[in-house]
């Protein structure tokens, strides 16, 4: 079986490797956006804003990871339809960064009071969804039941998806004051745009494994 790596990298095989980095960063960032917000009620103030901050700082590592891979692909790629499925990839996995650290810091921002069941959910499910295209990512260099990875994303995209309108539901149905209605939208909708980002890779992901099969 041929071993993609060789096409993602001809001349580089770094290429391989920061794509592996920059899903262990989303994934870091997810598991610390579901520590924060499962201890939320523990954390005053000064507290959630260094949380926030301390997950700011793994995207911006992100961005510059997403930089190199996109600056050595301009630099070495002589076929750029190749090229444009790893700098797919490498740019979707900073878009997730990007969401995981803007929901942290709207938990600052917003001064959220509470944590409901419905973002504990969402959470974890962030958590399942990363976790799931590391190892697909990972996955990828033998091209080894990537296929799997995929269908357990499109599981958990539909979970998250099903629980964003229950969630929604809920929300308009008990609450009554129209700034809480405002905060809990705006974090519910982040966390499902991370979950949709995440089977947006697993389809960047999974289109470049059959293409090299």
């Amino acid at each position: 079986m041929k071993k993609i790596v060789s096409w993602l990298a001809p001349k580089d095989k770094k290429f391989f490797i920061m794509l592996n980095e920059q899903a262990e960063n989303a994934l870091e960032a997810a598991k610390q956006l579901k520590e924060f917000i499962d201890n939320y009620d523990k954390i005053e103030r000064k507290g959630r804003q260094s949380v926030a901050q301390s997950i700011k700082s793994i995207e911006a590592r992100g961005d510059a990871l997403t930089s190199a891979i996109l600056e050595k692909i301009d630099r070495n790629f002589k076929t750029p339809f190749e090229g444009g499925d790893v700098k797919q990839i490498a740019i979707l996995l900073d878009d997730i960064l990007d969401l995981t650290s803007r929901a942290a810091s709207r938990f600052f921002i917003l001064s959220v009071e509470r944590i409901n069941d419905h973002i504990l959910r969402l959470a974890e499910i962030s958590v399942k969804l990363v976790n799931e295209l590391k190892e697909m990512i990972s996955d990828l260099k033998e091209l080894r039941i990537v296929k799997e990875h995929y269908l357990e994303i499109y599981r958990l995209e539909k979970d998250a998806d099903n629980l964003f309108n229950e969630s929604l539901s809920e929300l308009f149905h008990f609450y009554k004051n129209p700034v809480d209605i405002m905060k809990y939208r705006e974090i519910y909708e982040i966390l499902e745009s991370l979950a949709d980002k995440c089977k947006d890779v697993a389809n960047a992901v999974e289109s470049l494994s059959i293409k090299h099969k």
